[in-house]
């Protein structure tokens, strides 16, 4: 089916939709984490000491529900760097939706299922060590949340979740052709604490297109939590890359928690590999503030530059090809 007789479809089903009187107040919710490190970051041949802000981040949630079955949903989410005083509204999601037994539609700038896949399995997510310094590199981008977008997620059907999610055009201004336009979908099923993902995006551009898939398996207990994920990504200059990380954490006591995670990449370029470790400690003060430590470090081989930085550090650190870099961080994550 095109996609006009898919956006003509969508266009009927919200005519259709019933006339509802309601008084119900719009619920405003005011949210927020600011997540802080120091960290001393070696590029293999100096290092000095950073101060970074993690993905820090203020937001609003908004919702009003026409009906008991149906809710109209809203989000703005903006990224404060609190280490440089910078941050600009819609660097983060922006969107519209409609939720009801039918599923979740939404219109705007948010995360992709794919960039969703990763940040479930990730152990150091907007810190040092982040899986996406294996992952994540240039045109080799499943993380990321897409320009004029139209998303929908369904309902749990017995553990199954399955959702997509259309870019219609990664460049500025207006476009009547879609050549750069991208899509992302991912179906996950949970059941007895095991968390089984595979999600799939396509890149369109003008002189290529870029396909990258993900499967991830994930077991969770009590005090223990236990990932695998691999990667595989088409159409790149370096050629197809494959790359995968294998991560846990456990429970030491009530308030910390030991987490580790190893990855590792590589290109059909010849001494194109790259490999990462990387392992930290969370001390959960409260639900909403937690102290941790890491450590990390990536071995390059002659053509590698894989960082320890990459994802939502927020200092990204160069490496020269065959470099080895390592770092080391204490922060402190406050959500309100």
């Amino acid at each position: 089916m095109k996609r006009s007789q898919l956006l003509v479809l969508a266009c009927f089903s919200l005519i259709a939709l019933p006339a509802i009187a309601q008084t119900n107040d719009v619920e405003i919710d005011f949210y927020g984490r600011i997540q802080m490190s120091a960290a001393y970051l070696h590029d293999g041949d100096d290092g000095g000491l950073n101060v970074a802000s993690n993905s820090s981040r203020l937001g609003l949630n908004m919702s009003y529900q026409l009906d008991e079955n149906l809710t109209v949903l809203g989000k703005l989410e903006k990224q404060v760097d609190f280490a440089e005083g910078s941050g600009s509204f819609g660097s983060r999601d922006a969107f519209i939706g409609l939720s009801g037994n039918f599923g979740t539609v939404r219109m705007g700038y948010f995360v992709s299922p794919s960039m969703a896949h990763l940040s479930s399995v990730e152990e150091f997510r907007d810190r040092i060590g982040d899986g996406r310094n294996m992952l994540r590199r240039g045109a080799m981008n499943l993380d990321r949340r897409y320009k004029s977008s139209l998303g929908y997620q369904t309902p749990n059907m017995n553990g199954f979740v399955w959702a997509i999610h259309y870019g219609t055009e990664e460049q500025d201004g207006v476009t009547v052709t879609n050549d750069n336009d991208m899509l992302s979908t991912s179906l996950q099923y949970k059941t007895g604490g095991w968390t089984i993902t595979g999600s799939f995006q396509q890149d369109n551009r003008t002189d290529t297109t870029i396909d990258g898939t993900r499967f991830s398996v994930m077991k969770s207990g009590d005090d223990w939590r236990f990932a695998v994920l691999a990667q595989q990504v088409s159409g790149l200059e370096e050629g197809d890359m494959k790359g995968w990380l294998l991560n846990g954490r456990y429970r030491l006591t009530e308030q910390v928690w030991f987490k580790a995670q190893v990855g590792a990449r590589s290109y059909d370029q010849q001494d194109n590999e790259s490999t990462l470790a990387t392992i930290g400690f969370d001390r959960i003060i409260s639900p909403r503030l937690t102290v941790y430590t890491v450590a990390t470090m990536t071995n390059n081989d002659s053509a590698g530059v894989a960082s320890v930085t990459e994802g939502g550090f927020g200092k990204s650190l160069p490496v020269i090809a065959g470099n080895d870099p390592f770092a080391i961080s204490a922060g402190v994550s406050f959500r309100f």
